[in-house]
């Protein structure tokens, strides 16, 4: 199967080549989940991403994925205090 991936911030220095903002094809076997595909498709290291969204929606990593699916993978945000 294939699914279309995002990676926002400080993850998109693993894939440079891709211009901002664009997702990718990625190929799976079937039955692959979202962790599946941040640590064995896409070699991230699983403490560097916070949230998964598939199809819009917050996943777990234990989401089973579809053929078509969209994910977007985003590490930990630290931020404002104030």
């Amino acid at each position: 199967m294939i699914v279309r991936v995002k990676l926002y911030a400080s993850l998109r220095r693993y894939r440079p080549e891709i211009a901002l903002g664009q997702s990718f094809p990625c190929a799976l076997p079937d039955g692959s989940t979202v962790g599946h595909l941040i640590v064995d498709a896409l070699g991230l290291p699983s403490q560097e991403v916070a949230i998964a969204l598939v199809n819009g929606m917050v996943s777990d990593r234990e989401r089973p994925l579809k053929d078509g699916d969209g994910v977007a993978l985003w590490p930990p945000i630290a931020g404002g205090g104030g």
